[in-house]
């Protein structure tokens, strides 16, 4: 049976049937009760072909992401986006990408505005600008508009699903790593290189996960940590970074949470001599970073799949909007360890299983 047939069992509107089913919009308890009765009684089934030929209907997505520059690690999400895009247009799915500066508040509150304005069927955020993030949120809810969080997860904002990694997992998995490089002693150095100043809840996370390793460890007392923060485009940016890595033979291994260890992995590469036992742990296959792998300047970078956090994110709303099927709360990625040794498999080779 179609929806169609339904609504004229039911004696209303395709459009009501619709929001029924799909559990949006404001229906009346009495008529949700007798098109839901109906469905029941009819074992009724979405069938997606007919359902868009019958509502001709199109569902604008709309994605809020930072403005990159090629080669940036904010490209590859965007790439995983537009392809699922493309795969899924036949069913009605549009994507409008909306980019803000991450280093300007006003830029994200400006997209945010306008995306507010043009009331889309669902939005993929990253929230990079956590509080400017979490208070669209709040105005997402109120809209009844769904949305899905990328990179990022924003606590208590109930998105309609979280796509990324665990990223206190990934914080502990890169202590493991670079313990092991030193032989479990020594001095390690944590280096925040941001593109702002504003709070980074998953490079937060992964920081706390790479302390948590070494607290529960039995080899904490032969391990020091120092902690420092850069910010990318400083006037004092190579000195900070200089300092941060320490003086010559002083620091066993360097760990970056963010996408940016290219920044070190540079500096210790113009140095090579001096740092020549000096091991480094980072994350994202973004073409700076792999450059130092393959010299292996840098040891380990964790990947998080993010191409796959593109798709998989519209394609939740292809299963929530189109299909009217429940969506998981959180789909977490692998944590991928690459390395000289098997990078080549993980270039170009994301497979896209939803």
């Amino acid at each position: 049976m179609t929806i169609k047939e339904i609504a004229k069992l039911a004696n209303v509107s395709l459009g009501t049937v619709d929001r029924v089913i799909h559990k949006r919009g404001k229906v009346s308890k009495q008529t949700e009760k007798k098109i839901l009765e109906i469905i029941e009684k009819v074992n009724y089934t979405p069938n997606i072909y007919a359902r868009g030929l019958v509502l001709n209907k199109q569902y604008r997505i709309y994605a809020l992401v930072p403005q990159f520059s090629q080669g940036q690690y904010w490209e590859m999400p965007v790439k995983g986006m537009q392809s699922a895009a493309t795969n899924l247009h036949q069913f009605g799915i549009k994507l409008e990408l909306l980019y803000f500066d991450q280093n300007a508040i006003a830029s994200f509150n400006n997209a945010a505005d306008e995306l507010l304005k043009d009331e889309p069927d669902g939005v993929i955020l990253a929230p990079v600008i956590n509080f400017e993030a979490l208070k669209l949120t709040k105005k997402l809810k109120e809209a009844n508009i769904p949305f899905v969080l990328i990179d990022s997860l924003i606590q208590n904002s109930e998105p309609l699903s979280f796509i990324g990694q665990d990223a206190f997992q990934s914080g502990r998995l890169a202590a493991k790593l670079l313990c092991t490089e030193i032989n479990l002693k020594g001095s390690i150095s944590i280096i925040s290189i941001k593109n702002n100043e504003n709070y980074n809840s998953t490079l937060q996370q992964r920081i706390e996960g790479f302390k948590d390793y070494i607290t529960n460890s039995d080899f904490m007392d032969q391990i020091s940590l120092n902690e420092s923060h850069i910010q990318v485009g400083s006037l004092d940016m190579q000195k900070a970074i200089e300092k941060a890595v320490g003086l010559k033979g002083t620091t066993a291994g360097v760990f970056v949470p963010s996408s940016m260890i290219h920044y070190v992995a540079a500096f210790i590469d113009q140095r090579a001599e001096e740092f020549s036992n000096l091991k480094m742990v980072g994350n994202d296959l973004i073409p700076n970073n792999i450059k130092y792998l393959e010299k292996g300047t840098i040891n380990y970078l964790i990947g998080q799949r993010p191409e796959n956090q593109g798709y998989f994110a519209l394609s939740s709303f292809y299963k929530h909007l189109v299909l009217g099927q429940a969506v998981a709360e959180d789909i977490y990625l692998p944590l991928d360890i690459i390395t000289q040794e098997n990078l080549k498999y993980y270039r170009n080779n994301f497979q896209y299983n939803f």
